[in-house]
């Protein structure tokens, strides 16, 4: 599928007032967003903190750190205001709107592809097992004269994960266990879909108490907001490219995620795993002050994904 950068009226500027450390950099930054303008382009803060890096190398800047405050102050240097567009104000993330302040977006749409991925890793980051990813259908165009996957692809109606689509999954890691004559200990969230098979030979399942998930899984210590972030600076990328190029659309296809799925997955570190194993309780270690290496930047544009540790 394509999916559509909301086409909602956006970039332009209303007044300057003092410059910042970098005016070179924020005026090719304003030019920019004028451009997006007249292409009828919404523009995110983190879309605009990464187009403000690119200049900032194109500059030789060195020094320049495209932070929150640096965003803030430049917004407020140069009249900029954040505003919901599509009129689906929980659907879709803040838009650069700056000489259109009561009007809605009528023209964008925001995505309806849906993913969920499966991930599972071992304690010390490691063995990180290929991730399941839900969709939801089998045959899609963009699948066309590929053979295979970096990461395992199953679909149905909703792309969510169900019981037959868990216990498989658990049944092709067991087989891979047996082959590999090793024995593992599978810790799982408290979830419905979770039904364990009787037929499990060298899998043994623990699953968290109720309600505890959020402080004993490792997954949510950080692990998944860390692959995330790099799924999404990986969609950012593909924008802004798109931005550039004048197009409309960032051609951001299921196969395409999947291909980002496996990068980000790939770019999350051993040292950020342990890490969370740690925070979760797995290791009787000081688990103050753990580096988890994350960035909570939110780019705006991504396929919607559910993730399942």
């Amino acid at each position: 599928h394509k999916e559509k950068i909301n086409a909602a009226q956006t970039a332009g500027v209303r007044k300057r007032t003092t410059k910042g450390e970098f005016p070179r950099l924020e005026e090719s930054l304003v030019i920019w967003l004028r451009q997006c303008r007249g292409q009828k382009v919404s523009i995110s803060g983190n879309l605009l903190k990464e187009k403000a890096k690119e200049f900032a190398s194109t500059l030789s800047i060195k020094n320049f750190a495209a932070s929150e405050g640096w965003l803030t102050n430049f917004k407020k240097r140069n009249g900029v205001v954040f505003k919901k567009v599509c009129g689906e104000s929980g659907s879709v993330d803040d838009a650069v709107c700056l000489d259109w302040h009561d009007e809605k977006c009528h023209g964008g749409k925001h995505s309806k592809e849906r993913l969920t991925v499966l991930l599972a890793v071992n304690m010390d980051g490691s063995e990180k097992l290929k991730p399941l990813v839900i969709g939801k259908a089998m045959k899609l165009r963009c699948f066309k004269g590929v053979k295979s996957f970096p990461t395992d692809y199953r679909a149905n109606k909703k792309a969510w994960m169900t019981t037959e689509l868990f216990n498989n999954w658990l049944l092709t890691v067991n087989g891979d266990m047996k082959r590999q004559k090793r024995n593992i200990l599978l810790f799982l969230d408290n979830c419905t879909v979770h039904n364990s098979p009787s037929t499990l030979s060298n899998v043994e399942l623990y699953f968290f108490p109720p309600n505890t998930t959020s402080k004993l899984q490792p997954l949510d210590q950080g692990i998944i907001h860390n692959f995330k972030t790099f799924y999404r600076k990986e969609i950012v990328k593909i924008v802004l490219e798109s931005l550039d190029k004048q197009l409309l659309t960032a051609n951001i296809t299921v196969l395409t995620a999947i291909l980002l799925i496996d990068k980000a997955w790939r770019a999350v570190t051993p040292l950020t795993i342990l890490n969370c194993f740690k925070k979760s309780g797995f290791l009787k270690e000081n688990q103050e002050n753990l580096p988890i290496l994350i960035d909570d930047e939110e780019p705006a544009i991504e396929p919607l994904l559910d993730i399942s540790g």
